[in-house]
């Protein structure tokens, strides 16, 4: 009976009734409070796109806010410039991002695909590698001073690859593990990654918990620039 009383409703109407009926906190949850804080993105970079869902919540609650969309899933590219054609200066990149360009072997897992040493044929794809610098260089009609990345794990081989632009973000959200759970960073040497380039921690959305025993695997982080409007007040209310 639920099921089919949910198919009567947008999606959308869904999430908004499940929030309000709930204090449901999800990513679109968090980036409003963002926008009640004062962020006004001038652009967004979203790593990891896959179909646009980070781009689309950020649509949502700033309508004119231009994105850099970073997929490298052929599968994915028509649907992705379908959408960026919708925005004013909004552009979508194939490739994936790392510390430097090249190429690398990338595993094909829909919203699990990602940067590999090697692999098996049908499973792996070899793709062009490019980084943050080199995207933001030029070519953009926009500034981002936004940005997150979903890249399973190598996040910070791609912000290590945005040296000479980590500068002009005011927040970056990233995936971060709290279990190490394969061959990524966890939450510790995140944090200390980004405290050492002027970034502190200002938000956690958790994600996913381990089904052995119920742990908190992987959550989403917001840290914002220590110098930002957004933590300068020292006020409760």
């Amino acid at each position: 009976m639920f099921n089919s009383i949910k198919k009567l409703f947008p999606r959308e109407f869904l999430l908004r009734l499940k929030r309000s009926l709930f204090a449901q906190q999800d990513m679109n949850t968090r980036l409003l409070n963002l926008r009640r804080a004062g962020m006004r993105p001038s652009g967004a970079v979203d790593g990891g796109a896959y179909q646009g869902d980070w781009t689309s919540s950020v649509w949502s609650i700033w309508p004119d806010c231009p994105s850099l969309m970073i997929e490298p899933l052929p599968a994915q590219s028509q649907a992705l410039n379908f959408l960026a054609a919708a925005s004013k200066d909004s552009v979508v990149v194939s490739k994936a991002i790392g510390r430097q360009r090249g190429e690398v072997h990338f595993h094909l897992g829909d919203t699990n695909s990602h940067i590999v040493s090697s692999g098996p044929p049908g499973e792996t794809i070899t793709i062009d590698c490019t980084t943050l610098d080199d995207l933001l260089d030029g070519g953009l009609n926009f500034r981002p001073n936004l940005m997150k990345l979903d890249l399973q794990g190598h996040e910070l081989d791609a912000l290590s690859g945005c040296e000479r632009h980590l500068r002009q973000f005011e927040v970056i959200v990233l995936e971060a593990s709290v279990l190490r759970i394969g061959d990524v960073p966890i939450f510790t040497e995140v944090d200390r990654f980004m405290e050492t380039r002027g970034l502190r921690l200002y938000d956690v959305l958790p994600q996913y918990y381990r089904p052995r025993d119920g742990a908190l695997w992987q959550m989403d982080v917001f840290y914002v620039r220590t110098d930002s409007p957004l933590i300068a007040s020292q006020s409760w209310n």
